[in-house]
């Protein structure tokens, strides 16, 4: 997409994005990253001199998700409120002359903010891939609320990924709903689409006459890993289905070794495969027959059901927070109780024997992809509400 979503309405600017990470942490990370510069480069009015990353560390090397030649990444750790450090990027910020800070997972009062807005920053906006609280009594909601207000050193506004974000935002952490935006995030058409191929099986060597349920993500608990594990045990092992194994992606090092340890002498880990973290999704997943995502825990609108939807899968997902805004119940896939293992295994059998409706459901995922949840779309989200903040 050209940089030209906010011309005329402002003069080219120069933006600050802080991660809470180290470079090169992979999953969802890079792909805010490739974003966020995009953003930065339309700020900027295509000037990419005007872009600045910080990262927790640069021990992962340079960002790969950035141009080769880019060379404005510091390190720099915000979660030290030591006077020293904030007095490092605050200098930073007006030799710079940054006029945008946009800041991964940040609260909305914090002490670096003060030093920010005397360096010259004009807007600072807190972007959360998480939640930010938990939902709290009303009267406990209206103190955080007026803190908020009253405080001299706040965020302009706090972008979320799905309005059950939002909602926690604004009715657990208090956050006056003017400050709120909800921007979705996007997949890129272009690259997951519905080419069916027999990619996965050859790349994993798995048995063709079965059909793969495909996973993407962390392996820490609150992904579910334990309830998509014993569905896949129900049905290889106590309902003998023949015709379906399952793929697992995202595991390093010995990550996978507690879930195989479940089903090491059950005569079945020939059909559950762990593919570990891998670069090649966008052909894995129009391959496979359908998507997981189990989580337990917590998720906000994460990327793989959407990428899954763009490349013509149907996906079963649990009915927790985001979640449902980013697989439509009985529409694009189908939801599950979080944790019921049970209720999973038997909306994977639903599927496997009615492939019509997995066609269906595979379809409207894919058309919602390329009419409401593209890539494009969230940049010029996102750039409209960077735009309103600097205005």
């Amino acid at each position: 997409m050209s940089a030209e979503l906010l011309r005329p309405m402002m003069k080219a600017v120069s933006s600050l994005f802080l991660f809470h990470t180290v470079s090169n942490v992979g999953y969802s990370i890079e792909p805010a990253e490739r974003l966020f510069y995009e953003v930065g480069l339309d700020l900027a009015g295509g000037n990419s001199s005007l872009i600045h990353f910080a990262f927790k560390t640069l021990e992962g090397g340079h960002p790969r998700s950035l141009p080769n030649d880019f060379r404005n990444v510091i390190p720099y750790d915000y979660a030290d409120r030591g006077p020293r450090n904030i007095k490092r990027l605050a200098e930073y910020a007006t030799r710079m002359k940054i006029k945008l800070v946009f800041i991964y997972d940040i609260q909305p009062i914090d002490p670096l903010f003060k030093s920010l807005r005397k360096a010259g920053v004009r807007a600072i906006i807190s972007f959360w891939g998480a939640p930010i609280s938990s939902r709290a009594p009303l009267w406990k909601m209206t103190l955080k609320r007026l803190q908020i207000n009253l405080s001299r050193s706040k965020v302009d506004g706090v972008i979320f990924e799905s309005q059950a974000m939002a909602e926690l935002g604004i009715y657990g952490r208090g956050i006056p709903p003017r400050m709120v935006d909800m921007v979705y995030n996007g997949v890129d058409p272009s690259l997951y689409r519905p080419e069916r191929s027999t990619y996965v099986y050859d790349a994993l060597g798995l048995p063709r006459e079965r059909k793969v349920v495909v996973y993407a993500g962390h392996m820490e608990p609150r992904k579910g890993l334990p309830t998509l594990v014993d569905a896949a045990i129900e049905l290889l092992h106590q309902r003998r289905r023949k015709d379906v194994c399952f793929v697992i992606c995202g595991n390093k090092g010995d990550e996978s070794k507690v879930y195989e340890k479940k089903y090491e002498n059950l005569g079945i880990g020939q059909f559950i495969c762990f593919g570990g973290y891998r670069s090649d999704l966008a052909k894995i997943y129009p391959s496979c027959f359908c998507g997981v995502i189990p989580s337990s825990g917590w998720d906000s609108f994460p990327r793989s059901p959407i990428e899954m939807a763009a490349c013509g899968l149907p996906v079963i997902g649990a009915r927790l927070q985001g979640l449902p805004e980013s697989i439509l119940d009985r529409k694009t896939g189908l939801l599950f109780e979080p944790g019921n293992s049970r209720e999973l295994a038997d909306f994977i059998e639903t599927l496997l024997d009615d492939p019509v409706l997995a066609e269906e459901y595979g379809r409207n995922g894919r058309a919602r992809c390329e009419n409401e949840l593209s890539r494009a779309t969230q940049l010029k989200r996102l750039c409209e509400v960077c735009g309103k903040w600097l205005s």
